[in-house]
């Protein structure tokens, strides 16, 4: 594998699928998949880039999917197998990648997460994370799902992809998981993908590299999009 910066590009695709709970009215979920696909030459450029929030131009992006108050304090399953990294070293690197969104706002995001098998991508009322082989183009893929009346979040997941070689430390030709999973945490939050050149130091700006690590804390502009959404 080519040790060359890598972009990625983010491509949404939307599903819908129905849930029925008993004698309940039936209630619509819409199925949202982040896909992080590596372009090596020319990036496509993007159809709908981010918008500055203010005068300020602090920025970000947000389609009004949020989480209920009530469901946050988010538990989560991660399954680090095939990952090839150690246990307890990755699963800190996890929860750090969380807890970098935490602090910033006074809700409570994320609660405890477990080590156990799971499959990212599959609605089974876990919120999971785990890796898989996945399309050699893709990097990371996040899926959320969330009702269409009420626009609350019912569970999110994301898989890295074993194509390529992950590290904890930023080495050159690798992927850092802390890196890329403080960005695709951002999407849990519904936070989108920005392409604007002005927020290129932003932890939601939409490309990576190998041996990136400037993803691994917030910026303002993600800051002020957290905010936005769950309070400061």
């Amino acid at each position: 594998m080519k040790k060359k910066a890598l972009a990625v590009l983010l491509i949404v695709m939307v599903l819908s699928v129905t849930v029925v709970a008993g004698a309940k009215p039936t209630r619509t979920v819409e199925k949202r998949v982040f896909i992080h696909k590596v372009n090596p030459e020319k990036p496509a450029k993007p159809d709908k880039p981010g918008k500055p929030s203010g005068t300020d131009k602090e920025w970000y992006k947000y389609s009004g999917v949020h989480w209920a108050e009530e469901d946050l304090d988010l538990s989560y399953v991660v399954d680090l197998e095939g990952s090839g990294l150690d246990t307890d070293e990755a699963f800190e690197a996890i929860v750090v990648s969380f807890e970098e969104w935490d602090v910033e706002t006074s809700t409570e995001l994320f609660g405890e997460g477990v080590i156990d098998d799971i499959k990212a991508g599959v609605l089974d009322s876990f919120n999971g994370i785990s890796f898989g082989l996945l399309d050699p183009g893709a990097i990371a893929v996040t899926t959320y799902w969330y009702y269409t009346d009420t626009l609350e979040l019912v569970e999110a997941d994301t898989e890295f992809n074993t194509y390529y070689q992950w590290s904890l430390s930023g080495e050159s030709g690798t992927m850092d998981l802390q890196n890329i999973a403080t960005h695709e945490f951002g999407h849990w939050l519904n936070l989108g993908d920005l392409y604007n050149k002005p927020a290129k130091q932003q932890t939601m700006y939409g490309y990576s590299t190998y041996g990136e690590t400037s993803k691994q804390s917030i910026e303002s502009g993600d800051i002020a999009g957290l905010e936005l959404i769950y309070g400061p």
